[in-house]
């Protein structure tokens, strides 16, 4: 299997916006309850199993910070930059994206849910795990021209998305994730369409983070259900998604960053996602064969 250094069959000239790169939704929720869990492992379990971004969202709790879902929260920030910093150490060949940020506002009603990470608490922990001064990739301006060649010969490890900055070695970098709670609510057959129409209407010149998990939103087809049922019924369905990608020239040329839920539960996803790769023509020629052989699919768990 390939997916611990899938990177190193990418050609030096493929830009990052180009790239197909799974990604992992709401990575920090593993350990939450089962309304918010949308991953079963933790980050370093999920970049095992090929993904290279990574939504994370913070909060804090008693001078705390920890990964958040909501109101829901998963492990302190400082143990998951630890498995980070374990990626990092794994295999000098792999570049991450962290869209790293507070967890959103939310409006219930009258009342709106604010949530806090004091960028000084966070600041510290990066610097004590993953040296932003020396891994993190910020020596561009414009993302859309950056090849996986000028990654390689920064030495740098990682880039960290976030639009204000927050963070040491942050960057405010073009990002869309086009999102609406009817269409992500669509039971599965009408949501392969459903998503790929919402694809369609959408680009970027910076990275497109393409959403193919459903959302459990009262009032929707699905209804309130746990992400877990929500990917065992999509699970089925989750080829033809990929197939409506390949199959279209406009859509292949676009493809970025595909986020799921549950991308360790086996190598399904990760298997289909990073095939689009061999389609876009971003695989060594060399090294085409080793690279499509070397994305097995295990049995799920």
């Amino acid at each position: 299997m390939i997916y611990d250094k899938w990177m190193s069959f990418i050609k030096d000239d493929v830009k990052l916006t180009e790239l197909v790169i799974p990604g992992s939704h709401n990575a920090g929720s593993y350990t939450m309850n089962a309304l918010a869990k949308c991953q079963s492992d933790d980050l370093y379990e999920q970049y095992m199993h090929g993904v290279r971004h990574f939504c994370i969202r913070l909060n804090e709790k008693k001078g705390v910070v920890y990964l958040a879902h909501g109101m829901s929260f998963g492990r302190p920030l400082e143990e998951v930059l630890g498995q980070i910093s374990r990626m990092i150490k794994h295999n000098d060949s792999e570049f991450l994206i962290l869209d790293m940020r507070e967890y959103y506002p939310q409006k219930f009603g009258p009342i709106t849910l604010k949530y806090k990470a004091d960028p000084i608490k966070v600041n510290a922990l990066l610097k004590s795990y993953i040296d932003p001064v020396k891994y993190a990739f910020v020596d561009f301006t414009d993302i859309s021209n950056v090849t996986m060649g000028d990654i390689r010969k920064s030495g740098k490890r990682y880039l960290i998305v976030n639009s204000e900055q927050a963070y040491s070695g942050s960057k405010a970098v073009e990002t869309i994730l086009p999102w609406d709670s009817k269409s992500f609510g669509l039971s599965p057959e009408k949501f392969v369409d459903a998503t790929i129409k919402i694809f369609d209407e959408n680009s970027t010149k910076g990275l497109y983070w393409f959403q193919t998990q459903e959302t459990p939103n009262l009032g929707t087809e699905q209804g309130v259900v746990t992400p877990k049922v929500l990917d065992d019924r999509l699970r089925p369905y989750y080829g033809q998604i990929i197939d409506k990608l390949r199959e279209n020239p406009e859509r292949l040329q676009k493809v970025n960053i595909v986020e799921g839920d549950f991308m360790s539960r086996d190598y399904q996803k990760s298997s289909d996602i990073l095939r689009l790769n061999i389609d876009k023509g971003n695989v060594m020629d060399d090294k085409s064969d080793e690279y499509k052989d070397g994305l097995v699919v295990r049995n799920l768990r």
